[in-house]
């Protein structure tokens, strides 16, 4: 079942970074525009993003176009299925439940920090990719593993107000993932 899931959440998740190139072209900075739409190209074209380049973007996911208040009405649909959210509700009460979601997958973040990973068994290794947007159905331990503590570096670093660039990560950093970098 989990493979079914998947492969709905996985089917937005083309749509969520076309929604973010969209979003990118009406930034009125020029470097950053850049930045997010050379981003996007290359997961379009099959490459898994850096942590630098998302933090290099944050900004612009906590006061631009890009907050969760203020993207398009799809963009959010399209991200609340990646949450497994329903997205037929009005845009306010998917707004807020998205952000709600997120802010609750980074506090269990925080606690995953303070708790350590190698205090969890692979089961909760496993789903607590599966939670964050990778499908970890058909991966090793140790790959499991090495999502999870990139997810937990860049989780560590953003604030509540860049919300929104963790509910992208989730689509970013899963959607080409296979294994860790060489």
């Amino acid at each position: 079942f989990l493979d079914v899931y998947d492969s709905i959440r996985r089917d937005s998740y083309p749509d969520v970074v076309q929604s973010l190139a969209l979003a990118a072209r009406s930034l009125p900075e020029p470097r950053p525009r850049e930045l997010l739409q050379q981003l996007c190209s290359q997961v379009q074209g099959g490459a898994r993003p850096h942590l630098a380049q998302l933090l290099a973007l944050r900004s612009l996911f906590s006061g631009s176009p890009l907050v969760l208040n203020r993207l398009q009405v799809d963009h959010v649909r399209a991200l609340s299925q990646v949450l497994f959210l329903t997205p037929r509700l009005p845009a306010a009460l998917l707004r807020r439940r998205l952000r709600s979601h997120i802010l609750e997958i980074r506090q269990l973040d925080r606690a995953l920090l303070r708790l350590g990973l190698g205090q969890l068994s692979e089961e909760e290794l496993r789903a607590a990719c599966y939670l964050r947007g990778l499908n970890s159905t058909h991966l090793g331990r140790a790959e499991c593993r090495a999502w999870l503590e990139q997810w937990l570096r860049l989780s560590r670093e953003l604030q509540a107000s860049e919300a929104s660039l963790l509910a992208h990560s989730m689509v970013l950093l899963s959607l080409n993932y296979s294994r860790p970098s060489e």
